[in-house]
């Protein structure tokens, strides 16, 4: 009974210290040129994740050395470690800057020609196969990875509207060009896969960058 009851105490007082150690803390992100409202901020170690509101003020739980990190498409991605002076503090000040660089407008004037190769995401031209051609190649390695691209793309339009990609400024006409470029990322697909949509969520907001730059860099016309 004596080891028992040791052994609640010793419960009970880690418990007290873990949570003595967890705090709901607030924050406003600033910003001198651009909207501070859905931000993205995401805890790393916790994953838990929220948005700003319409002024940029947010609240989440987090513990002593936890990494926060903020995020929207219009805006540079910052990080912010926790550390004894913002756990303590009444109201953490998020810094944030827009971004300046601007892309070059691309006039697309026949859309059914959108694909992976085409945008240059791709080394070879992607094949469209009918649903018998899927059966016949469905145990080729390329068959199997094209299927599994395929089925990855469609779950991530189920799980993201086209508000979401308006936020990121993808046009609806070049969502699945985008996605294609997502999926075409071993990282991303590991993400994706563990169907978390917080981290999806995050590493599309980052991949957009990426793929707006390679299309300004390419400048592909279409006929």
């Amino acid at each position: 009974m004596k080891i028992s009851y040791s052994i609640l105490i010793y419960l009970f007082a880690t418990t007290l210290l873990f949570s003595q150690n967890e705090k709901r803390i607030y924050g406003q992100i600033r910003v001198t040129d651009a909207m501070t409202s859905h931000v993205l901020v995401l805890n790393l170690n916790t994953t838990q994740e929220t948005f700003t509101d319409s002024v940029g003020k947010f609240s989440i739980d987090v513990h002593l050395g936890d990494l926060l990190i903020f995020q929207a498409a219009h805006l540079d991605k910052m990080r912010k470690l926790i550390d004894e002076e913002a756990f303590a503090s009444p109201l953490v000040e998020i810094l944030m800057t827009s971004k300046t660089e601007l892309l070059d407008e691309v006039t697309i004037f026949n859309y059914n020609r959108i694909n992976a190769y085409d945008l240059g995401i791709t080394a070879t031209r992607i094949k469209t196969l009918t649903p018998a051609q899927r059966g016949k190649y469905s145990n080729e390695p390329r068959g199997l990875e094209f299927e599994e691209n395929l089925t990855l793309i469609e779950k991530l339009e189920q799980n993201f509207n086209d508000d979401f990609f308006k936020e990121l400024s993808i046009e609806r006409e070049r969502v699945k060009a985008f996605l294609y470029f997502a999926v075409e990322d071993n990282r991303f697909k590991v993400v994706a896969k563990e169907n978390h949509l917080a981290r999806t969520r995050f590493y599309l907001m980052t991949l957009v960058m990426e793929y707006n730059t390679r299309q300004k860099n390419k400048q592909i016309p279409f006929k």
